[in-house]
């Protein structure tokens, strides 16, 4: 039996990932100001500011059940269905060693996807769409762990984390085989 409630709170959460993952085409050509932005959707794992490049986000939806596994490493949480597909769920925390002291539950999916793979991201709360222009973002930043800086893309002026979604995707680390 469900909580009082829970579906409401089911239905906000889908109503506001689907305006999320819409990401509608331009109307009117770029502006030169605009073709300097990168566009991004902005989260929050182990409670820190995160994004990927809107062009690998595919969708974006509340956590659902998700079937743990067995030996897979720590970062694969399990799969999940997705559109007549199974898809494997990472949790950034796991995989990025991100101090596990600033737990928060996930509530959401992020599906990341390019021409060759897809696979969801666990993310604590969706902050939304943002653009930064492209000399804003630091390249050349103080060692993190090497895990992160693998990973790392550049740091927003608002000092999130742009991870390379197209490095994630393209990681052979990241397959789960299921036989």
């Amino acid at each position: 039996m469900t909580e009082p409630g829970h579906d409401r709170q089911q239905e906000i959460l889908r109503e506001r990932a689907v305006g999320l993952a819409r990401i509608a085409a331009p109307a009117a050509p770029a502006s030169p100001i605009e073709e300097r932005c990168i566009e991004v959707l902005e989260f929050k794992s182990a409670g820190e500011r995160y994004a990927f490049e809107t062009v690998y986000v595919a969708q974006v939806f509340p956590i659902c059940a998700i079937t743990p596994i067995p030996g897979v490493p720590n970062f694969v949480v399990g799969i999940i269905p997705s559109e007549g597909d199974v898809l494997s769920v990472i949790d950034l925390r796991s995989l990025l060693d991100l101090p596990l002291s600033r737990l928060i539950e996930p509530t959401s999916i992020i599906v990341l996807r390019n021409q060759t793979m897809e696979f969801g991201i666990l993310a604590e709360e969706i902050l939304g769409i943002e653009r930064f222009p492209l000399e804003s973002i630091e390249h050349e930043l103080p060692a993190l762990s090497n895990t992160v800086d693998t990973y790392l893309k550049g740091v927003s002026s608002t000092r999130t984390a742009i991870l390379n979604a197209d490095q994630l995707l393209s990681d052979s680390r990241l397959i789960v085989e299921i036989s």
